[in-house]
């Protein structure tokens, strides 16, 4: 039975991971961040989270069809697709991925430098505490090189690793394929640096005495209060 159910969570990630990189591929500069499928009482059900739902449907969803097909040539049967808008596209690094790497196809290699300054400035704006965006291929000349754009706050180690939204994109140009990685610290991340100690009021002392009553003595001798809240 748990054989079973294994099997069945790998191949409900192999086929969503299949789906996302054929999508993403087949619709690129469409921002789109992620694809997710699940199962429901009334069959599959798709949802597409992008940056413009129009743009990744078209006006009178012209390209509905040709994401069914993508959809049936990997096994899904007849889903329901949906388009979801992204609360803030400029905080999800595979849409800003993705929109630097349709932005240096259309402008060249030339103007990377340019395009990561202005988009990183903007991810800043939208609330990010730090953004870093990497850019590697010939980009500035025959060899290949790398630019590197960092703004506000990026922490390399820790638990905070595991906040970050990371995703890498690709700009084809004659010259060569060009890489592009984004790392975006949104702005909902806890740091290190910036935790503050609760004042006395601000203490929920009834959690604190069901973890252990010890707690509220030491903190009435700390706080010189006199008696058991």
């Amino acid at each position: 039975m748990a054989t079973e159910n294994l099997r069945k969570i790998i191949e409900h990630k192999k086929r969503e991971t299949l789906l996302n990189f054929i999508l993403k591929r087949e619709f690129k500069g469409k921002l789109i961040s992620r694809i997710i499928y699940f199962d429901t009482p009334l069959g599959e059900k798709i949802l597409i989270f992008c940056a413009r739902p129009r743009l990744v449907l078209g006006k009178a969803n012209e390209n509905l069809e040709k994401i069914l097909n993508i959809c049936k040539r990997i096994g899904f049967k007849n889903p329901q697709i949906e388009a979801v808008p992204v609360e803030n596209p400029l905080l999800d690094a595979n849409i800003v991925a993705d929109l630097i790497a349709s932005k240096i196809e259309r402008q060249g290699a030339r103007a990377a430098r340019k395009i990561a300054m202005n988009i990183s400035e903007s991810v800043m704006k939208a609330g990010a505490i730090g953004i870093e965006i990497r850019i590697t291929g010939k980009v500035i000349g025959e060899r290949s090189s790398t630019i590197r754009i960092q703004k506000g706050k990026m922490k390399k180690s820790g638990e905070i690793n595991k906040i970050f939204g990371t995703a890498i994109s690709h700009a084809f140009l004659p010259q060569g394929s060009v890489g592009v990685k984004v790392k975006i610290l949104p702005p909902n991340a806890t740091l290190m640096d910036n935790i503050r100690i609760k004042e006395y009021n601000e203490l929920d002392l009834e959690k604190l005495e069901k973890i252990d009553p010890r707690i509220i003595d030491i903190l009435n001798k700390k706080y010189n209060i006199t008696g058991q809240p």
